[in-house]
């Protein structure tokens, strides 16, 4: 098992076709249709294949007549034999599955509370088609388990059980036998068409570093989505050792270069002690009261499988924090002085503001009020443009996820509250990633796993924020901004008026005595008249009815007074798909560039890990896709190249993001494909702090004493930086093992695939990491060009050094020389030539208009053409 492995399956996991890949997956951890298997020459399978297979059953659930394949169950008895087990009715699947059999969206409070609970339908499909009724579910368990029974129609025959019997001892290889239900992935469509339904066995093997006594252990078999609630064997004896209940896909970061890509599953004996064991050798039929059991959250709408991103994935241990109905998943914004203020028009404000009509939200017990309030005030300003069409069920146009997903990218504040984030982080998310339509990344309550693929960003930039404005909170001006654009979104303190409404779906408040304040609330206001403000809240259609408005209630302005807390307003920018990534010449005071521009070209890590927040962010699957598009045909015919820059850590990140989102276009006209390697930028924000303010101190004192300045900061500075950068270049060893060479893995197989090159350039101290990187992974041993490096590089690199009259103290107030001089020469090296690039620093250099073409015409003299 090594890092190709991982890769090979975060490309499976996305869909994507890669030749490589598969052949890797095949190699190490193939799988196949268990009936390809009955007359294989390998006889412990072709036994699985007899034997075992068709008593394992695929798990629906009935949603209206109509039957929809969520995941595996099998039958589990006790008595008989291997080959002539006992019949049994009841079955073993994964406890997540009740998150859609269960209707009720409370939290399941024990093991025996779905005894008379109103659930959907389901049944079990055998191979041979054999199709049995679901009777009644039983339990959940404290691990990710679930125990139901089947009903038997007239006539038929209760099905064999998987038998279950106490494990002899540790097993070798183990197999895994489940149901392909994940459709469009090119792994299994290339070999087996039309898999998708049908029943696969994998090959594995277990990890041996858990407690023997935990009841979790964890497998390397090959699967996808469907195979949760499988039983897990030994490949040898045949015998049940576990249930899978997780499996990751290619999306856990590996921590060791023999790491594994790790599932999880139960072990046999964790379930067939005490009570559960009882249950499933059929002695006990219900559980005892208030055993401890993860408790499910019901109400996930039963759709084919494909569809919901994180239906099959693990819950928490434990209860989920809820937000309450009093709104407490919104936090209020603090004052910033970059805020942009409304400033209202000079205009008479009018007496009356009807509200307009539209869709309706429902938060339901989420803390994502604040991302349906931008949902709203973006839905009342599309409906201005002239292509604007109704959506043909009561949604919004903007998908409320992604809005609120991508908030908690750019929330200063998310420590504040248990579950939700504050208006400015929704929209700042906005700001930077634009939003998809809601048809495409739907709002299913307590599904919050959301993943920015290639189509949605494309789709995100139809509807793109052009600037968010903080509106004072003075009536005259909330009154005028309600006039101007139709949807002021606010933030407020709420009470027990907002619960129980008062006649007419006003919301009661007296002065005198205020309420008790229950939480803060997100929400939009849509108009006003002579009584208060008119709001649309996000509880659905059954609140509210002001003025025969469902979802609408008026909000005095009394309580207004009291109780808000910050106001927004929004204007949209025309769509423009291109727009995001245009870079604009650096200019004091201009926006930052927005994320949509390096999304897909952007990586930042740390030694903890990868960084997915922020601009600069791409996690593990944003990376696998992006090789998933470079491996594609339209990928092949756009990029000759695929260039990875390591930037210099001792830039902050606006800096960084300015100068990636102005290489990134010209690249790419130039059919260079960028990707941009940022490691360790917070670990050295301290050097840089500690040695700007010792560099003022020292430039007032040498000043007065007239001494060599720099040479006498250089011997008070050597130490502290070579600590410092010793302990840099440790950690980027340790996250080229751990995170780099695990995140990056995907790339070589969709560029080799095509025979094109990868390159590595590296500006000043990233080149530590490029050639950390180098060092332990034979397959980023890339032609590798150094501008400026402060340490040595690696040995067949090429150094390209700035000149040495061009030293100034423009980067380092205080010292005659950039940040990688100063690295430079406490190292007793330097990144300065006689006939060096004409630039004072690495990033003036990189930012010159001359360089792109420098750069590839340098890359092109040392390493050859690209073909």
């Amino acid at each position: 098992m090594d890092y190709r492995l991982a890769a090979a399956r975060r490309l499976l996991a996305i869909g994507a076709e890669c030749e490589r890949a598969r052949s890797i997956i095949d190699s190490q951890r193939p799988f196949f249709p268990a009936a390809s298997l009955l007359a294989s020459p390998d006889p412990a399978l072709a036994r699985l294949a007899r034997g075992i297979a068709p008593r394992v059953a695929r798990l629906e659930v009935v949603f209206n007549g109509v039957p929809h394949p969520i995941g595996t169950a099998w039958p589990v008895t006790t008595q008989g034999s291997f080959d002539n087990p006992a019949p049994s009715l009841r079955f073993l699947t994964a406890g997540h599955m009740l998150k859609v059999f269960r209707k009720s969206r409370q939290a399941l409070a024990h093991a025996a509370a779905l005894a008379g609970e109103d659930l959907w339908p389901g049944q079990v499909v055998f191979p041979n088609g054999m199709t049995y009724a679901i009777d009644r579910w039983i339990c959940a368990a404290g691990w990710d388990l679930a125990v139901f029974d089947i009903r038997l129609d007239q006539g038929q025959p209760p099905p064999p059980g998987l038998l279950l019997t106490p494990p002899a001892g540790p097993p070798g290889d183990l197999v895994v036998i489940g149901y392909a239900l994940q459709r469009n992935v090119a792994f299994y469509e290339q070999l087996y068409p039309g898999y998708a339904g049908q029943l696969f066995l994998g090959i594995g093997g277990r990890r041996t570093t858990r407690p023997p006594d935990a009841p979790v252990f964890e497998h390397d078999a090959t699967t996808i989505r469907g195979y949760s609630g499988c039983p897990v064997l030994d490949r040898t004896s045949g015998q049940v050792i576990g249930l899978h209940f997780q499996g990751s896909g290619g999306g856990t970061m590996l921590r060791s270069p023999g790491a594994s890509d790790w599932n999880d599953a139960v072990w046999t004996l964790a379930f067939m002690q005490g009570w559960l064991g009882q249950i499933i050798a059929g002695n006990l039929h219900q559980p005892p009261p208030d055993p401890a059991i993860i408790h499910w959250i019901g109400g996930a709408e039963p759709r084919p499988l494909e569809m919901q991103d994180d239906l099959l994935s693990l819950a928490s241990f434990g209860l989920p924090q809820a937000a309450p109905d009093d709104g407490s998943g919104v936090v209020a914004d603090r004052p910033d002085a970059r805020d942009r203020m409304y400033q209202p028009g000079a205009g008479r404000s009018l007496a009356a503001v009807a509200p307009w009509r539209g869709p309706v939200g429902n938060q339901f017990h989420e803390g994502s009020c604040a991302a349906f309030a931008v949902a709203a005030a973006i839905e009342r300003q599309l409906q201005d443009r002239d292509d604007y069409t109704l959506c043909p069920w009561p949604q919004f146009t903007a998908s409320v996820r992604m809005l609120d997903r991508m908030a908690r990218r750019h929330d200063e504040w998310l420590d504040d509250v248990q579950d939700g984030t504050s208006l400015r982080a929704v929209l700042k998310g906005f700001y930077h990633n634009g939003v998809c339509r809601e048809a495409d990344c739907p709002y299913l309550p307590w599904q919050t796993d959301f993943f920015l693929t290639r189509p949605l960003a494309r789709q995100a930039r139809d509807i793109t924020l052009g600037a968010y404005l903080r509106v004072a909170l003075t009536l005259d001006d909330m009154l005028m901004a309600v006039q101007d654009t139709g949807a002021v979104m606010v933030t407020a303190r709420v009470h027990r008026g907002w619960l129980r409404l008062g006649k007419g779906g006003r919301i009661g408040f007296h002065p005198a005595r205020p309420p008790r304040t229950l939480g803060h609330h997100a929400f939009v206001i849509t108009g006003y008249d002579r009584d208060g403000f008119i709001v649309l809240n996000s509880r659905g259609r059954s609140w509210g009815g002001y003025r025969g408005a469902p979802g609408h209630a008026l909000w005095s302005f009394e309580d207004w007074a009291a109780n808000c807390l910050d106001a927004w307003v929004l204007r949209l920018a025309p769509p423009a798909e291109r727009a995001f990534a245009v870079p604009v010449a650096a200019a004091t005071g201009s926006a930052p560039p927005r994320r949509q521009a390096l999304l897909g070209h952007m990586i930042r890590a740390e030694r903890s890990g990868l960084v997915e927040e922020g601009t600069l962010g791409l996690g593990l699957r944003g990376i696998a896709e992006t090789a998933a598009y470079l491996g594609s045909s339209e990928g092949a015919r756009k990029y000759r190249r695929i260039l990875l820059i390591f930037h210099s850590p001792l830039l902050d990140d606006d800096q960084i993001a300015r100068l990636a989102q102005q290489l990134t276009l010209p690249l790419k006209a130039r059919r260079v494909y960028p990707l941009h390697i940022l490691y360790g930028s917070d670990e050295l924000a301290g050097l840089r702090l500690r040695i700007s303010s010792q560099m003022a101190e020292a430039q007032a004192r040498y000043q007065r004493e007239g001494g060599l300045r720099d040479a006498a900061l250089l011997r008070q500075l050597r130490p502290m930086v070579q600590a410092q950068i010793g302990f840099h270049l440790h950690g980027a060893r340790l996250a080229a093992r751990r995170i780099l060479r695990d995140a990056l893995a995907v790339l070589p197989l969709a560029a080799a695939t095509l025979d094109r090159p990868m390159q590595v350039v590296s500006a000043g101290l990233g080149a530590a990491a490029a050639t950390a990187l180098a060092q332990v992974a034979p397959e980023f041993r890339l032609p590798h060009l150094a501008i400026a490096p402060p340490l040595a590089p690696a040995r067949d690199a090429r150094c390209w050094l700035l000149r040495d009259r061009m030293r100034d103290d423009s980067d380092l107030a205080g010292w005659q020389g950039s940040w990688d001089d100063l690295i430079a020469d406490a190292h007793d090296r330097s990144i300065r030539s006689h006939d060096g690039a004409a630039a004072a620093t690495v990033q003036q250099f990189m930012a010159a208009p001359q360089f792109i073409p420098s750069i590839l015409a340098r890359l092109d003299a040392e390493f050859g053409h690209p073909r």
